[in-house]
């Protein structure tokens, strides 16, 4: 962390004069008409962006660690509805100062790609909207409280989804069943609110939307996520794609396991189950002990990865474990003027938890690589190709699975396959969920009971050959356990993408791994400093999600399942 040049450092970051004071000194600055001295106030700006950004995903992690825990809940309220609506206020003002200056096309090498960003934000910026999304901020808090709460009491004992989910793997198939209906049992008690809690998200998404003067909530997010490299109609030809190429060997795959079961049609609850009925694989027993092999893998990868992953460990930047009041799911978050990743997860002991720490290892290992790119706004990846950084160290991990299984060749297959079966769940899935988030917000409202008919007819179109029979009402609330939907609209579609692009990496991994690494460290470290094509590019990977390209990867991945 470098020393602060602008900021005190002392300052209180809930002092709402303090920061308004900081702003207000940004916006009154003369700003000499040369390109050095531009640069210096844009340099100040970023270090007090970065500082306000760490408070926020300290925060954060603070209240995901435990839901539970009211002043942490309550610590990180007060900042989202007093802090950061005046960031939102002045970064308006400060885009409009910037924009102004002229001296700023003698800085478009270095800052163009954010300078593209940042009229963006000029366009889309309404003063109605800063509540708004205060308030919408408010409303996931909401919803992580309700998903939070979510326990049973199963096998004994009271267990959070994520521990009743590793059940699924148990080769009792009663047990299997009784654990999967346990778990939507509970989570349809919660349906009404979920229900409830998207009505609300959604609504105020569309008054944001109308208040950018966007024609839907579809137009505004693709300008807000800077989606200048393609469009809702390559979104919806990459789903005809995938339903075209990826969806008859997702059928294959489940035909074949059911052929091994002796089924006639799988169910829900025999999808994770080694479909030969031996154990669960059990990699590990503590969160210390994944972190530990997960580290032995990374060593044995290559240099760089070992030595920040090592950083992880020293500095206790990963909590693994799953408990109750913890929110549900995994994420790395940065924390920017640290210049550190945190890694959250909810590990059950189970061979999937390998490959989580392995994904969100792969997000912090871009912003070790990434941490010296001066400006906040290019510490700020886009998702399409952050991605690639995280599924790109799934792949990759699979060829160093020793640390977990020795020598035992049975079990590394089996490690490996589940990984790669995965890939291929993955893309039908994503379409399903991308197709969904376009059909709701290209309507201007919509019921309960319609979100319902528009998801049963997008299951039944990526419909693998599961049997539902007896558990319609699961089937079409499915898209509840989606997290992504409420609190990151549209953020899903990137997962495909970047699967595409984690392929090509792990493609040219198997043909030269340390070149690929290197090459794929090298793109991390530019952060978002240039367009998208160029990010794929540097990683020597192909930004394309056509046909042509996908074609061969989903070979390579047959292939090798």
């Amino acid at each position: 962390m470098s020393k602060r040049r602008f900021v005190p450092e002392n300052l209180n970051p809930d002092d709402v004069d303090a920061v308004t004071e900081l702003y207000q000194n940004l916006v009154q600055a003369f700003i000499p008409y040369t390109a050095p001295a531009l640069k210096d106030w844009i340099l100040k700006w970023s270090e007090l962006s970065s500082v306000l950004a760490e408070v926020s995903s300290r925060r954060y992690v603070a209240m995901t660690i435990n839901t539970a825990d009211e002043k942490a809940a309550k610590d990180y309220s007060n900042f989202i509805e007093n802090i950061e609506p005046i960031s939102s206020e002045y970064d308006d003002k400060l885009n409009k100062k910037l924009m102004a200056h002229p001296c700023i096309s003698e800085l478009q090498d270095e800052f163009g790609v954010w300078f593209k960003s940042v009229q963006v934000s000029l366009d889309l910026f309404s003063p109605q909207n800063i509540p708004l999304e205060t308030e919408e901020t408010m409303e996931i808090q909401a919803y992580q409280k309700i998903t939070g709460g979510m326990s049973v009491e199963f096998d004994g004992k009271t267990q959070t989804m994520q521990q009743v989910a590793s059940y699924m793997e148990r080769t009792d198939r009663t047990l299997r069943e009784k654990a999967y209906r346990t778990m939507w049992n509970r989570r349809l008690q919660d349906k009404d609110a979920l229900d409830k809690a998207f009505d609300k998200l959604f609504s105020l998404r569309n008054k944001i939307a109308k208040n950018a003067h966007c024609r839907d909530y579809i137009d505004y997010i693709y300008l807000a996520k800077r989606r200048f490299d393609y469009t809702p109609k390559d979104c919806k030809a990459f789903h005809e794609s995938i339903e075209k190429l990826v969806l008859p060997l997702q059928k294959e795959m489940y035909n074949r396991r059911a052929q091994k079961m002796g089924l006639s049609k799988l169910r829900p609850w025999d999808l994770d189950v080694d479909p030969l009925s031996r154990a669960p694989l059990t990699p590990y027993k503590t969160g210390d002990e994944l972190i530990e092999k997960v580290g032995k893998i990374f060593e044995g990868i290559h240099p760089q990865a070992g030595s920040w992953f090592k950083i992880l460990q020293e500095k206790k930047l990963i909590d693994p474990d799953s408990r109750l009041g913890k929110a549900p799911g995994g994420y790395q978050i940065g924390f920017d003027e640290s210049r550190l990743p945190f890694i959250f997860m909810n590990s059950a002991a189970t061979d999937r938890d390998i490959y989580t720490l392995l994904h969100e290892s792969g997000h912090s290992f871009h912003q070790f690589a990434l941490a010296n790119q001066p400006l906040f706004a290019y510490r700020d990846v886009p998702s399409e190709f952050a991605e690639v950084a995280s599924m790109s160290m799934e792949l990759i991990g699979t060829s160093n699975l020793t640390p977990f299984y020795g020598n035992d060749k049975e079990a590394l297959a089996r490690s490996i396959e589940g990984e790669l079966a995965d890939v291929i769940w993955l893309f039908p899935w994503v379409a399903s969920i991308d197709s969904f988030q376009h059909e709701l917000y290209s309507r201007p409202a919509h019921t309960a009971k319609d979100r319902e008919e528009i998801w049963l007819k997008i299951m039944d179109r990526y419909d693998a050959g599961v049997d539902y029979s007896g558990l319609e009402n699961i089937r079409a609330n499915l898209w509840q356990k989606q997290l992504h939907l409420f609190e990151c609209p549209f953020y899903y579609i990137e997962y495909g993408i970047a699967q595409l692009g984690a392929l090509q990496v792990w493609a040219n991994f198997k043909k030269d791994p340390e070149w690929a690494i290197n090459r794929l460290f090298e793109a991390e470290s530019l952060g978002c400093s240039r367009p998208l094509p160029e990010l794929f590019d540097r990683a020597a990977i192909k930004f394309d999600f056509t046909p042509k390209t996908i074609e061969p990867l989903m070979q390579l991945v047959w292939d090798n399942l």
